[in-house]
């Protein structure tokens, strides 16, 4: 089973229908500081994954520490739940070397940020979802185009 498989497989067991193919890896986004200096500063800051799934949005955390490679969640994860139904509205806008990704809910405003696929390799994103001991092929990479369409497609805004 691939690291992929591994990571939607603990993510089903949360008891949420999971969509292939729409996950990435994902950091909420200080909205005072630069993402690129909060990255740069704190490579500790925690990395979480953004799923989506056929009722809900879901954030959870990966077991990685650092530049470890996800393959399960971490223990006793706390898991956001955003219902398709509460949202407002989804932006997606980008910002150099990431995405910034905003979630507009019934509970407020979410802000996240996103690393590009074509760095991914040389970043946390790749490190984290490598297939292989490599970062050269990893599932952030592959899932982003993807996923910053749905989520653009999610928003009430936009239908």
């Amino acid at each position: 089973m691939d690291r992929q498989q591994q990571v939607f497989e603990s993510i089903k067991s949360l008891g949420v229908e999971p969509i292939e193919g729409n996950g990435i890896v994902v950091q909420f986004m200080d909205p005072s500081v630069s993402p690129n200096v909060t990255s740069f500063l704190f490579l500790s800051a925690s990395f979480y994954i953004l799923q989506i799934c056929k009722n809900e949005l879901i954030l959870v955390q990966p077991n990685s520490n650092g530049m470890a490679i996800a393959t399960k969640l971490k223990k006793n994860t706390e898991v956001l739940r955003i219902d398709f139904s509460t949202i407002k509205k989804i932006s997606v806008e980008d910002h150099g070397i990431n995405y910034q990704i905003t979630i507009s809910s019934d509970d407020g405003d979410i802000n996240l940020t996103a690393q590009r696929k074509e760095l991914s390799v040389l970043r946390s994103s790749g490190a984290i979802t490598a297939e292989s001991m490599w970062p050269t092929d990893n599932w952030h990479a592959k899932n982003i185009d993807a996923t910053l369409k749905k989520l653009e497609e999610l928003s009430p805004t936009n239908q």
